[in-house]
């Protein structure tokens, strides 16, 4: 399961950085310590198998950290799209029923306006972290199945409501085994996480590139000037570009170019955009162009 590959990269890769995120960045080890108080949390909250937490942030590590939490006790996480109305994001809630929800100061007040029905709510920084600091590190001993859902993302509903697209810890391996097998990723590459952490594509390799122990870098959004850091010093493996936000980093490396360090694939979803951008982008960047397609309840493997 999920939360057992994490701790088996812990014992063997302890010292090795698993995630970076602004101006911090933790080893497998330390990661793993903050899961483990997490998880145990959850469990002196009453949390128990299947039930379900919210979380509405943009990406940070907090993120990652209930995710694994969550996939330690057979606990599932509900990533709520901040994108979304009020109306919208109540629908969303009303499907899952969060007992405990998890929010970035950003979107600390995105939920008085809505009848959203959950017990607590947990804000990341000095509240979040002294409830750490107080809970107990080892590891929880809750029993866990492949077939146990992990994460509900949030499908487009452009034909209506939402929906909720359940990933269970077999799929998420999956996912990540055709990025191995199909593309040749390995733990020496980074993947790093600019789309929002509530889409497939930031999640499924955020979880996916720690449990073969790479690193994930987490990004808040397209910050262009990051990512050109980032590419300059980083090998990465699949470097997500959307077609909406191409032009600008082409504009960006024309202006001042830069030498990647290495980048296995780029790019998704290739027929949505001009050939001559992918032309631009692929030699600006010295890497093939990925023509990606998946579901939200697929990911990519059965395309």
């Amino acid at each position: 399961t999920v939360g057992s590959l994490l701790r088996e990269q812990a014992r063997i890769r302890a010292s090795a950085i698993a995630v970076e995120c602004a101006d911090k960045s933790w080893t497998y080890e330390d990661f793993n310590n903050r899961v483990n108080r997490l998880a145990n949390f959850l469990v002196s909250r009453g949390l128990s198998h299947g039930e379900r937490i919210a979380i509405l942030s943009e990406n940070r590590s907090e993120y990652m950290e209930l995710e694994f939490a969550a996939a330690k006790l057979g606990v599932i996480v509900a990533a709520l799209n901040w994108r979304l109305t009020g109306q919208e994001q109540s629908y969303c809630i009303s499907l899952t029923s969060p007992r405990i929800g998890f929010l970035s100061p950003r979107f600390s007040n995105a939920l008085q306006e809505i009848d959203h029905g959950i017990e607590e709510i947990i804000v990341f920084g000095d509240m979040y972290e002294s409830l750490l600091s107080k809970a107990r590190n080892v590891e929880p001993e809750e029993e866990v199945n492949p077939e146990d859902a992990l994460v509900i993302l949030y499908t487009s509903g452009t034909t209506g409501q939402p929906k909720g697209a359940v990933v269970s810890h077999r799929a998420f391996l999956a996912r990540l085994s055709v990025f191995c097998s199909d593309y040749g990723m390995t733990r020496a590459d980074t993947f790093v996480a600019w789309a929002p952490m509530f889409h497939m594509a930031s999640t499924d390799l955020s979880i996916g590139m720690l449990l073969i122990g790479g690193k994930v870098i987490q990004v808040d959004g397209f910050d262009v000037e990051r990512l050109i850091e980032i590419i300059s010093c980083e090998r990465l493996g699949w470097f997500v570009l959307m077609p909406g936000v191409i032009e600008s980093l082409i504009a960006r490396l024309k202006a001042r170019p830069v030498i990647p360090k290495g980048i296995l694939m780029v790019g998704a979803m290739a027929d949505l955009v001009p050939r001559h951008q992918i032309a631009d982008i692929t030699r600006l960047l010295c890497s093939p162009y990925l023509n990606s397609f998946g579901s939200t309840e697929t990911g990519i493997p059965p395309c």
